[in-house]
């Protein structure tokens, strides 16, 4: 079988058969190759190219520049950080990685590049773990608080309380203050009291 003959412009001077092979219009990547009829005076169909882009190194795409076969990274669909704001996105673009993102996931929300790696920032870590614990110390506290205000209420109004409710209000005066004397310093590594059980 006649194979087709191109001049210089890629045009048919000799109808044949040839293989071309195909790129992508909006990437320039390979798509695959097809054997094709030409005409005398017909190009190559769009998109394609009579030279073949050779053999390809695994992590990498052969891209049509125009006049030939280039290997350029393939990191599409890999998960990426921002070096700044941490922020995670999905790569769909063909290329090495794009400066200011990194295939290292950090660690934590109080993690730095230092332009190698992720570091954490760990004052800023410990206050924040601090300020959680405080947190948690007025949410036990409230919780506390709120078991007894029937009590209080109570002796406002100048009532006499049951030995059972006597019990009660001192056992969670005492777990309040346990509460309060809790060394939030040491967070996160805090042992909070068990509150007393409630009882009617």
């Amino acid at each position: 079988m006649t194979s087709a003959v191109l001049d210089k412009t890629k045009i048919t001077t000799v109808a044949g058969n040839i293989t071309v092979y195909n790129f992508s219009e909006q990437t320039g990547e390979f798509t695959g190759s097809s054997d094709e009829y030409l005409l005398i005076g017909v190009g190559l169909p769009a998109h394609s190219t009579d030279i073949a882009p050779g053999a390809l190194d695994a992590g990498y795409v052969s891209v049509f520049t125009g006049t030939k076969w280039e290997q350029k990274e393939d990191h599409r669909g890999q998960t990426v950080w921002s070096t700044t704001s941490r922020a995670e996105s999905v790569i769909d673009y063909i290329g090495a990685i794009k400066d200011g993102f990194t295939s290292i996931s950090p660690l934590s929300e109080y993690d730095n590049w230092d332009g190698s790696s992720w570091v954490t920032d760990t004052d800023k870590q410990h206050a924040a773990e601090v300020s959680a614990a405080e947190q948690t110390r007025q949410q036990l506290i409230d919780t506390a608080m709120a078991s007894i205000n029937v009590i209080q209420l109570k002796l406002q109004a100048g009532r006499t309380l049951t030995d059972t409710e006597t019990t009660k209000l001192n056992a969670m005066l005492d777990y309040i203050d346990t509460v309060n004397g809790v060394d939030t310093s040491t967070a996160p590594d805090i042992t909070w009291p068990d509150a007393p059980e409630s009882s009617s």
